[in-house]
């Protein structure tokens, strides 16, 4: 009997079906949900063998209006009530560094836990997607804190618009220098400035530095070769702590 791991960001649903939950991580699949996960998951339902699906494990930073939905269409698909991941003051000797741990967003906890539980070892993350992340961890397995900042698409609009630039198509590709027109020179604004800040904060942390989310193949060109891209954190950490759970 296989478990069903979602992870529900912003814009895309990852998943993946382990055989167990000590399988290693399959391929993950992709696909955007437009506002509407719960519509996802019905469709994603109607491709899967629901039938051996024992348990459904989600991380989501979509909030309670979406979780209510999403828990009806797990039931209904899959006959089986869906575990929500939640961040925490401490797992698996990991310790939050929010007063109140609720607060931090379950996807950079689990992101934490995941490496955290591989290397029992200080290291830095940071996560490239909607938003951009990064969030510190000592030795200790204590969480130093973290930084948001706005991802390169949430930079380009905010420039775009706040400004009265005249713009035409974007270009489709970013490149290491600067920009000779308008819409090139807002885009190469947008990865300067994220690359600048996640190697500025890792100049104050000890290492080793990893860095994931959709942006990461686009940002890792500009960033100093100590950082290692490593996908799919995630739903690598929602793995570990389902183990935890089915354990207790």
């Amino acid at each position: 009997m296989s478990v069903l791991l979602l992870d529900i960001g912003n814009s895309r649903l990852k998943w993946v079906l382990l055989p167990t939950l000590e399988a290693p991580l399959p391929a993950v699949q992709a696909i955007p949900h437009e506002g509407a996960p719960a519509t996802a998951i019905k469709g994603l339902a109607a491709q899967l063998p629901t039938h051996d699906c024992r348990a459904v494990c989600i991380a989501h930073v979509t909030g309670s209006v979406h979780e209510a939905a999403i828990t009806k269409v797990v039931q209904t698909a899959f006959a089986t009530i869906p575990q929500y991941a939640r961040s925490s003051a401490e797992c698996a000797g990991l310790k939050n560094a929010y007063a109140d741990p609720a607060r931090l967003g379950v996807d950079r906890w689990l992101a934490m836990l995941a490496l955290w539980s591989g290397k029992r070892a200080a290291f830095c993350v940071a996560s490239a997607g909607t938003a951009l992340t990064f969030d510190a961890v000592s030795d200790t397995g204590q969480h130093l804190g973290g930084v948001i900042a706005p991802g390169l698409t949430a930079m380009i609009d905010a420039t775009l618009g706040h400004t009265r630039f005249a713009v035409g198509d974007m270009p489709r590709h970013y490149e290491r220098g600067m920009g000779r027109d308008t819409e090139t020179c807002v885009r190469q604004g947008a990865l300067h400035s994220a690359s600048g800040l996640l190697d500025r904060l890792a100049g104050q942390h000890p290492g080793p530095y990893v860095l994931a989310g959709g942006d990461a193949d686009t940002l890792a060109p500009l960033l100093n070769a100590k950082w290692q891209v490593q996908a799919d954190l995630v739903l690598q950490g929602l793995a570990v702590w389902a183990g935890l759970v089915s354990a207790r």
